[in-house]
């Protein structure tokens, strides 16, 4: 754990108005917006596979939306599918600061790069989700066997994480203003509303939810990793 502290503390300050700041910047803001959006996509994948299902194809768009097309063999497969996608997302934020936090930094830059391979191997089929892989893969590769610098390598991590985290956070709140103009295109909350007649926003409120708590958990061992905070 002490490993975190190679570079100056205030670098994590400057990381954190960069997550916050950099999804703002049109065109190459929404870049960064797509590290999360490919952690959703493969939530849906994953539990598309667990309950015996088939994984078609995955898309993701520089808008930073994404699909993923697959194959449920009943209704409540195809609910637990829907519901992975935010879910997993928020997990995952927890698990990259719990890996910083047990100084398993370039587990985060390692695992991203292995998991969005395996996805582009696999199921990624649109020019843009290529080309995204292709360049975080090249960027990732480059910070660990050309610079081999271990500060720059925990920036990378905590940036990936911190852009996981407040991604994870933010966009079930967008998936609730979605279900509320509009109930019928509103993603995730509109498929579960199909599968289960709820209304989108009742499922809406639930990611909300979910992602508040986990974001929460995943604050205080922010708090911990870096400023020996406890609550």
């Amino acid at each position: 754990m002490e490993s975190i502290y190679l570079f100056n503390i205030q670098i994590f300050w400057y990381l954190l108005a960069a997550a916050f700041l950099l999804p703002k910047i049109p065109f190459i803001g929404k870049f960064f917006n797509i590290i999360n959006t490919l952690i959703h996509e493969f939530g849906h994948a994953l539990f598309a596979l667990i309950f015996d299902g088939q994984v078609l194809k995955i898309q993701i768009f520089a808008d930073t939306s994404g699909t993923t097309l697959s194959k449920g063999n009943s209704r409540f497969a195809n609910i637990l599918v829907s519901l992975a996608g935010y879910t997993f997302s928020s997990l995952t934020a927890f698990f990259c600061f719990y890996l910083l936090a047990a100084g398993y930094h370039n587990a985060i830059i390692i695992g991203l790069s292995i998991l969005f391979l395996f996805m582009l191997l696999f199921w990624i089929r649109n020019i843009y989700g290529i080309l995204w892989v292709i360049i975080f893969l090249i960027i990732n590769t480059l910070l660990l066997f050309y610079f081999k610098n271990e500060t720059y390598l925990q920036i990378a991590a905590v940036f990936y994480s911190l852009m996981i985290l407040l991604e994870s956070f933010w966009s079930p709140w967008v998936l609730l203003f979605l279900s509320i103009k509009d109930s019928q295109h509103a993603g995730d909350a509109t498929n579960l509303q199909n599968f289960t007649h709820l209304p989108a926003v009742v499922w809406a409120l639930f990611f909300v939810a979910f992602s508040c708590w986990m974001s929460f958990l995943t604050c205080k061992l922010l708090l911990q990793t870096f400023f020996c905070i406890t609550l």
